[in-house]
């Protein structure tokens, strides 16, 4: 029942009003950006209990609906087992969620997919101590996780569970500087010690009481709140009221959830007056609820994120409120109606102008709404503050402001500016819609003198230079100077395209680094006296570009030079030695607030500036600038295959330990699964343009550009890894920290390796089919061929023999003809080389016998010695067998082998008898034997004679005629 109790007094409470009217926070600070999610955005129940964030930056909250987690982009409910309501969030560093639900507690943890799964530890309990009602509270320390009920609380360790029972019943309870403390009805606020519950000193003070938030201030000071009964202070174990100037607010408002920020304020989440904001002195700096900023009333969590911003969990949705921006709204929300056009900061004042007149806040009473100066509704454009008078442009016309009334100065329609004559401080000109006005001091105040003459133009934008010349610019005809007398115009100028400037449109005029600096369509310009013409101004060229297009400059005390322009908002920051650094990325969250009417901007006299917004301004406090090494992540938020009617989700999300993404295997894909989809997102959540790049490793060589898309699409993949890389970049230009995802794709079956070796098998076996298939092929015609050249001979062999008599001696008469003419050639080239022989030996002989006749009548012995070796040199060349070989070979070929059988018949021969033999075989005359043999005539005869003798010829054979017929 007690848990009804508790409902019941959160319910009974939103019927609980305060006074209606809901003071304003300081002004100056306005109102923090805030984005509000509906319960039709994130798609689960309305209420939100509890909310932490991931050492990625993803928020998760205990909804309604179960645990509800948010990536930056996308939203995701997670279901417990029966869908019961969540109270409790809280994370381990091993990365499980431990969740607290109606009737069941247990944890969340990924599972190989990255899926959360949900693992209840309830179920593990005996059933003697199982029913429980609600789980409202989940603390962790170290390795044990306290959950806590209305009837006891468990503690879970890796031994298992140790239960701590209480005679009392138990309320809410609370986790403090590492102590668990617990509310025991009717008895008081507990601690827990060990495994028991011990009642504080001076906790009996809460037995009465509901209490819903305990908040360390300190090591020794604690903020308790009650629903009902204020917020009090235990501080050495004494229990007072913490700010009485408060705590009727405190009791109307109740208290649900307290959190300590890191700036050391306190954020108040209450049931009927939305977020109180309080520092540590108790004094009220901020309210927001529904029509200031929230969407609903009753807060139920607090979560400070890692940038200082705060997450609200409402009974009606959710809300993000970016107190550690630098930037705020000053609006209607917090009391100032209309657009933004000037201001002013004088002492404790602060001086706004609108298109709906002119409005004031006091700071010393920051919870009080500004208040309308009487007479000034319209449009303002201009605030500012000549020696003790405070005066405005108006549509209507020039105003002085005393207090909250203004005094109309001058009938002239159409005040612009007003600016003080250098040369004589007792006169001041005005700019009109259509040339300028004098204002004369006098008692004290300016007082309207007179329209000055022979300038009609619209002068909004003026500034003097050093010389006393004052400058005057319009939006598209140029530049004038005009140079006054005390009180009369003597000359104007004209400077437009014709005198430096890349055009008439755009320029305006800023005294800045007390010198005139003109801005352009195209770049920043200087007066060059010398040449009466603009050059461009190398400072600005340099830091700002040299076409860059700037509308709005103002300078603050220490240098920094503040501008707007026309693709970029951003300061030029002066350091400490007098250079100046571009400053842009983190004002282009404020960039699509701006007025685009006529751009402006206000350094107030503390060195915090004001844009002129669309609605109100826009605050920026330099002293809360985002930490520089800040590092969001991006995150694979899903990885999906698309090939299949079905798609097939292979990656969910959920690494809470980014290392583990890293390390994991990489996943194997077959081939038909070569079509990837990538939904990925950022853990960043100021404003809205977050922007990603990616590209896929071994497909793309380089990243895609920046795009808004949360999601890619791969299709039709070739086989190979590949390694999908994503970053994003937030609305400062900050670029996160990047995420992979590693998959291979199998090739398909046809390309496998398996594949390839039966392909390789294959040819290799359709090469020898072919090469036996030719070679068979061949052999089979090599034998047609031999049987058909063996026909083909059968056949020349039948019609050989087939021919007549007649044309076979024919044949035998050519080829006899053919030898015949053979023999003779034969007998011809013997017959040369033996008439060759024989003039060769005649020759030598007659030189023989020449040298011989030489010798004999030389009378000189030496001489005659030579001579008698040439004669015997010649006779051993006439008698060498070279030029008888030669011979024999020829012989032999014509007289077939004579020479052989004659030796062979007539084994007793000598060669000499040989040679005899075979030149009476060629029928030689005597005289020629003797010149081939070297023999005389006579030495013949006897040589023939011997030869018959060893031959063994009867008388009556005549020799050579046996010889011719052997």
């Amino acid at each position: 029942m007690r848990k009804f109790q508790l409902l019941l007094q959160i319910t009974v409470a939103l019927l609980i009003g305060s006074n209606g009217v809901l003071q304003a926070q300081n002004s100056l600070n306005g109102l923090p950006f805030i984005k509000n999610y509906s319960p039709q955005q994130y798609k689960a129940g309305i209420q939100n209990w509890d909310i932490v964030q991931d050492t990625r930056g993803v928020i998760y909250l205990a909804n309604n609906y179960g645990l509800l987690e948010f990536d930056g982009h996308e939203w995701e409910t997670y279901r417990t087992r029966n869908g019961s309501k969540m109270r409790s969030v809280a994370l381990a560093k091993d990365g499980k969620i431990y969740v607290g639900c109606q009737g069941d507690f247990g944890f969340f943890f990924p599972d190989h997919q990255g899926r959360l799964t949900y693992t209840s530890l309830a179920d593990s309990l005996p059933s003697t101590v199982r029913n429980f009602d609600e789980a409202w509270n989940v603390f962790i320390d170290q390795d044990k996780v306290f959950f806590c009920t209305f009837g006891r609380i468990y503690i879970y360790t890796p031994k298992g569970f140790v239960l701590v029972e209480s005679n009392y019943p138990l309320e809410l309870s609370f986790y403090v500087n590492r102590q668990v403390y617990v509310l025991e009805q009717n008895n008081g606020l507990s601690r827990l010690v060990g495994e028991q519950l011990q009642l504080i000193p001076n906790g009996e003070f809460f037995a009465k009481k509901s209490i819903s938030a305990m908040q360390a201030l300190s090591k020794d000071k604690i903020l308790i709140s009650t629903f009902q009964d204020g917020i009090f202070q235990l501080e050495n174990n004494q229990i007072k009221p913490w700010t009485m100037a408060l705590q009727q607010r405190f009791k109307e408002s109740i208290v649900n959830c307290m959190q300590m920020l890191r700036n050391g304020n306190v954020a108040i989440g209450t049931q009927n007056n939305g977020l109180l904001l309080v520092n540590a002195n108790g004094d009220l700096l901020m309210e927001l609820s529904n029509g200031k900023g929230l969407q609903n009333r009753t807060i139920l969590s607090l979560y400070e994120d890692d940038l200082g911003n705060l997450w609200i969990g409402q009974n009606n949705g959710i809300s993000y409120v970016e107190l550690g921006s630098p930037f705020s709204h000053v609006n209607e929300q917090s009391g100032l109606p209309g657009t933004g056009y000037a201001a002013l900061l004088t002492g404790n004042k602060l001086y706004l102008g609108t298109n709906n007149g002119l409005y004031l806040k006091n700071l010393d009473n920051p919870l009080r709404a500004a208040d309308l100066v009487e007479g000034t509704r319209g449009q303002v454009y201009h605030i500012g503050k000549y020696d003790n008078d405070l005066l405005i442009g108006h549509h209507t016309g020039a105003y002085r402001i005393e207090s909250l009334q203004s005094r109309r100065i001058s009938d002239e329609p159409g005040a612009w500016v007003f600016a003080t004559i250098p040369t004589n401080q007792n006169m001041l000109v005005g700019g009109l819609y259509n040339g300028l006005q004098l204002f004369k001091k006098e008692g004290g105040h300016w007082k309207y003198e007179k329209k000055l003459q022979g300038f009609s133009e619209s002068s909004r934008v003026m500034e003097f230079d050093r010389s006393g010349e004052l400058w005057i610019t319009h939006g598209y005809k140029g530049a004038f100077k005009v140079v006054m007398n005390r009180d009369s115009l003597l000359k104007v100028n004209y400077y437009a395209s014709n005198k430096g400037f890349p055009s008439n449109n755009l320029i305006n005029v800023f005294s800045i680094r007390n010198e005139l600096t003109f801005t352009s369509e195209y770049g920043l310009y200087k007066y060059e006296p010398s040449s009466d013409a603009f050059v461009s101004d190398e400072f600005y060229s340099k830091l700002l570009g040299s076409v860059s297009q700037i509308w709005m400059m103002r300078e603050d005390s220490y240098g920094n030079i503040y501008f707007i322009g026309s693709d970029k908002v951003g300061v030029l920051k002066r350091n400490s030695v007098g250079e100046y650094v571009v400053e842009s990325n983190s004002f282009n969250r404020i960039r699509s607030f701006l007025n685009d009417d006529l751009e402006n901007l206000h350094v107030l006299s503390n060195n915090e500036v004001l844009f002129g917004s669309k609605e109100g301004f826009i605050h920026y406090d330099p002293k809360k600038e985002p930490p520089k090494d800040f590092r969001f992540q991006s995150l694979i938020r899903r990885v999906t295959i698309i090939n299949s009617g079905q798609d097939s989700v292979l990656y969910y999300g959920n690494e809470l330990k980014q290392e583990d993404v890293k390390d994991k295997p990489f996943v194997k894909l077959s081939f038909a699964q070569n079509s990837i989809h990538f939904r990925y997102a950022a853990t960043t959540y100021e404003g809205s343009e977050i922007q990603y790049q990616y590209y896929l490793e071994n497909f793309e060589k380089d990243w895609s550009e920046w795009t808004s898309t949360s999601q890619k699409e791969y299709t039709n993949l070739r086989e190979g890894r590949y390694v999908f890389h994503v970053r994003a970049q937030n609305i400062n230009g900050q670029v996160s920290t990047e995420s992979t995802y590693t998959f291979y794709i199998q090739p398909p079956w046809y390309r496998s390796l398996l594949a390839i070796a039966a392909y390789i098998t294959v040819i290799v076996a359709l090469l020898l089919v072919a090469f036996l298939t030719i070679d068979r092929k061949y052999k089979r015609a090599q034998q047609m061929m031999r049987l058909k050249q063996k026909k083909e001979l059968i056949r020349k062999e039948n019609e050989i023999e087939k021919i007549s008599q007649q044309s076979l001696e024919e044949i035998n008469r050519l080829q006899n003809e053919k030898l015949e003419s053979e023999l003779m050639h034969i007998n011809k080239e013997l017959g040369t080389s033996t008439f060759h022989l024989l003039n060769k030996n005649e020759f030598i002989s007659g030189i023989k016998t020449n040298l011989s006749a030489i010798v004999k009548r030389e009378k000189n012995a030496d001489v005659q010695k030579e001579l008698n070796k040439i004669v015997k040199e010649i006779e051993e060349n006439i008698s060498t067998d070279s030029d008888w070989e030669h011979f024999q070979i020829h012989f032999d070929r014509v007289h077939g082998d004579f020479s052989k059988r004659f030796k062979a018949t007539h084994i007793n021969l000598s060669p000499q008898e040989i040679k005899l033999s075979a030149y009476l075989r060629m029928n030689l005359s005597t005289k020629e034997i003797a010149q081939l043999l070297h023999i005389s005539v006579r030495g013949v005869e006897i040589s023939r004679y011997r030869l018959r003798k060893k031959l063994q010829l009867d008388r009556s054979i005549n020799l050579q005629e046996y010889i011719l017929g052997f």
